[in-house]
Order: C-alpha cells, then sequence, then structure tokens
C-alpha cells in the first residue's frame, strides 16, 4: 500500500508544513499561510482549526520526546486538556509560524505537557 493509499488523517490538509523537529530538546516548528476559509466570521483563526492542528503535532512530539526521553517506558501520547485562546484577528495571506513544545524534559512524565503557540511569521509579537 503506498501513502497516497493511506487515509488522510483528520486536519491534516489545512496547510501546516513542519519545517524543523528538535525531538531532544522537546520543540517542532511548522509554517502555514491562512486562507480565507480558516478565518471566523470574527475575523481570527477558526478555534477548531487551531486545536486540530495543536493536537495532531503535540501528540507526535509528546510520542516521540517521551520515548528519547525514556525509551525503556511505553510512550505518552495526549495531554490531558486542551484549550484554545485566540488572541488577535488575522487576515488571509498571512504566514504563521506554529511553535510546539514540551517540558518532558524537565519533568517527571507523570503530567504530560504541550504548548501550540500561532504566531505571525514576520512579527512575532502578533
Amino acid at each position: 500500500m503506498t501513502t497516497s493509499m493511506l487515509p488522510e488523517m483528520y486536519g491534516s490538509s489545512v496547510g501546516a508544513h513542519v519545517v524543523n523537529t528538535d525531538i531532544e530538546n522537546g520543540t517542532m516548528r511548522l509554517k502555514m499561510r491562512v486562507e480565507a476559509e480558516h478565518i471566523t466570521t470574527s475575523g481570527v483563526l477558526d478555534e477548531g482549526l487551531v486545536a486540530t492542528i495543536a493536537d495532531n503535532h503535540t501528540t507526535f512530539l509528546l510520542m516521540s520526546h517521551s520515548l528519547s526521553v525514556q525509551p525503556d517506558q511505553m510512550p505518552i501520547s495526549v495531554s490531558i486538556c486542551l484549550t484554545v485562546h485566540t488572541m488577535a484577528r488575522i487576515a488571509p495571506g498571512t504566514d504563521i509560524e506554529i511553535v510546539c513544545s514540551t517540558p518532558l524534559a524537565t519533568s517527571t512524565l507523570k503530567q504530560p505537557q504541550a504548548a501550540a503557540v500561532f504566531v505571525d511569521a514576520h512579527d512575532n509579537r502578533i
């Protein structure tokens, strides 16, 4: 079976592309160009889109990083809570960077945590 025959993972075709992954330090960077269909009527990124991208990519990051920290243990694959906060209005055509991170390197791995921060790729204050 080729990869083109595999079912698409929910939310994988929204245009977010992995740019850099550092499993040892628990970080992943993605880039994405915002399209009109990604924006709600109030002018912000759709919270479902944000949650889907965050969940899909932080799950991979948690699993990979937990295995690198404790290779003899089962991988951690889910965080216990997902909260989405919309901070600013956004326009179609805006390039954004999504920075996923997990503090597992300094934790006991008993309470998995991950963060995904979406910022303007050209102005990280937004």
